[in-house]
């Protein structure tokens, strides 16, 4: 049988003079002198990474993943981030959190921030609980929130946020039934001449165009959204300067404020009891920890 090729040495982040061994896909990892089993709490077998025939087998994440998280702890080489594929940065996120290296959660989190619109909420909600990220799981809640439920990953999201969820959408939709019903009280022009008329044109004006896009069954709009179409629609026996006078109270109506603060406060409490975001030491050191 043909004996197996030995490990190769890593070209860049191999030291001669380092204290532990590590091996991967790609080869050996030789130095992290305080960063790796100087610590008590190590929980490492006392031979593990003391030389090229015992090294410390890292297999959580590919070569790619692990070879980023190596620059970024020795702060040398960065690779091109508008190139790193999504699962690179998650795999970061894995190799910080079970050796706890702040630096490279830090990186995998600036990461994640700039490109966290292209990634479906469902999964960052995943990746937060997975790796306690509190501020990426608030912003993936609030834009899970308006998505059809029959095309959520069942998998990716735990009993807590599916409860939170439905009871959030729930509630919002009986306040936005409620604004949609209920319109501003008119407040006439004193040159409005026929005031009956224009009232009566006003509340169904209102219903058949405000009511119909916030409650349209195929695609119901924002309160945003629905405000812009709703200033083109025509306004029959409405006078003018009522009319003017109406969208600029509707423009700044505080209804939908009520939208975005129990969206932000369900989030904001929901994150914080799920989540308990982990205080690495500022000096980056790496522990063994079982996961």
């Amino acid at each position: 049988m043909t004996a197996a090729p030995s490990p190769r040495h890593h070209p860049m982040f191999y030291y001669p003079d380092g204290t532990h061994v590590l091996r991967h896909s790609f080869g050996q990892i030789h130095d992290f002198r305080d960063m790796l089993g100087t610590n008590s709490n190590a929980g490492l077998v006392p031979v593990d990474g003391k030389s090229d025939e015992q090294p410390i087998v890292i297999s959580e994440v590919t070569a790619e993943g692990f070879e980023l998280f190596l620059s970024v702890c020795y702060n040398k080489w960065r690779p091109d981030a508008a190139k790193m594929r999504d699962e690179t940065i998650f795999q970061l996120l894995e190799v910080s959190w079970k050796y706890q290296s702040k630096a490279a959660r830090d990186h995998a989190l600036d990461q994640l921030e700039s490109r966290r619109q292209a990634i479906h909420p469902a999964k960052l909600i995943s990746i937060s609980l997975k790796y306690q990220i509190k501020e990426t799981f608030q912003y993936a809640f609030s834009r899970l929130i308006p998505l059809r439920l029959n095309n959520l990953d069942c998998d990716l999201l735990i009993h807590p946020v599916w409860n939170t969820l439905i009871m959030v959408r729930e509630q919002l939709g009986i306040h936005r039934r409620i604004v949609a019903c209920e319109p501003p009280l008119m407040i006439h022009s004193k040159r409005c001449q026929d005031r009956r008329s224009c009232t009566n044109d006003w509340r169904q004006v209102r219903w058949n165009g405000m009511g119909w896009f916030l409650l349209d069954g195929r695609n119901p709009l924002s309160y945003a959204d629905a405000m812009q179409q709703f200033q083109e629609v025509d306004y029959g026996r409405v006078y003018p300067d009522c009319w003017r006078h109406i969208l600029d109270l509707c423009k700044s109506e505080k209804a939908f404020v009520h939208e975005r603060m129990l969206i932000e406060a369900t989030s904001q409490d929901l994150a914080g009891r799920l989540i308990n975001e982990p205080l690495f030491d500022n000096v980056d050191v790496l522990y063994s920890i079982d996961m």
